[in-house]
């Protein structure tokens, strides 16, 4: 049997350990990382530790200056928009394809993720912080769209849930803090329920709703969405030329989206 190489080994290990402290956030943004405060830190020589910098810079989990080493890089909300945006794009494409076709294997991952999910939910008091609650959603999400049959979108899709890890983190900080995290599993039953029941609008506007509670967490503001091209934006900037932003707050804001989802795709509410 092949065994991998105890280098690649240590490699992989600087990289899982590296890559956990950067999306929780114990490794600040704007922190310099240090080789030689890695290796005390870490317990790990240079070149691993060198090598899964380089390899998280190619992720852009930090960056990295010439001559002048890797810094942890700054929670951006602008490109948090542009990540979030780029989601409920290829997502909700890749979601309509997989309630649409409703493979009874696509079904059954769905439901077990969710179970899963809710059972992670119920580890400890501070679940949100726990590993099995981040691989637990990770799976869920994956799941989701996993009965659509055009593998670009999943692979984007996968692409941008990674780059988001960071800012999913820090919903779970600010949620574990507040009433916020009483409402995750449920917002991601909701989600379950309409895809299980073969409402293609319904899964696609809580979808898009779970996204907009993301950016609203973690941006402390609230957001509008455009219809053409279909984006979260803040709620000054300038409406677009195709039409005013359907504003997504408080009461009504279900039907608010549901009214966009039927206008985009022409299907009755």
């Amino acid at each position: 049997m092949f065994k991998e190489k105890p280098a690649t080994l240590r490699s992989a290990k600087a990289y899982d350990l590296l890559r956990h402290d950067l999306i929780e956030g114990t490794l600040k943004p704007g922190t310099k990382l240090i080789i030689a405060d890695l290796c005390e830190r870490y317990g790990l020589g240079a070149m691993p530790l060198r090598e899964a910098l380089n390899r998280l810079s190619a992720e852009q989990f930090v960056e990295k200056h010439d001559q002048r080493g890797f810094t942890v890089p700054p929670l951006q909300a602008d490109l948090f928009l542009e990540i979030q945006n780029a989601r409920i794009v290829i997502e909700s494409s890749a979601l309509r394809e997989s309630v649409t076709a409703h493979h009874r294997d696509w079904e059954d991952r769905l439901v077990l993720a969710f179970h899963h999910l809710a059972k992670a939910s119920h580890s400890a008091p501070d679940y949100l912080h726990s590993d099995d609650w981040s691989h637990a959603h990770g799976v869920f999400h994956k799941s989701l769209i996993s009965g659509c049959e055009n593998q670009w979108l999943l692979t984007f899709s996968d692409l941008l849930f990674k780059q988001s890890a960071r800012y999913r983190a820090r919903r779970r900080q600010i949620d574990a803090m507040g009433p916020g995290k009483d409402s995750l599993v449920e917002e991601h039953r909701q989600i379950m329920e309409a895809a299980t029941q073969g409402d293609a609008d319904l899964a696609e506007e809580r979808l898009i709703t779970h996204y907009r509670r993301s950016v609203e967490t973690v941006l402390g503001q609230p957001v509008s969405l455009c219809l053409s091209p279909l984006r979260f934006s803040r709620m000054e900037e300038k409406s677009s030329e195709n039409g005013p932003p359907a504003k997504l707050k408080g009461q009504g804001a279900h039907q608010a989206l549901r009214h966009e989802v039927t206008k985009r795709h022409g299907t009755k509410s």
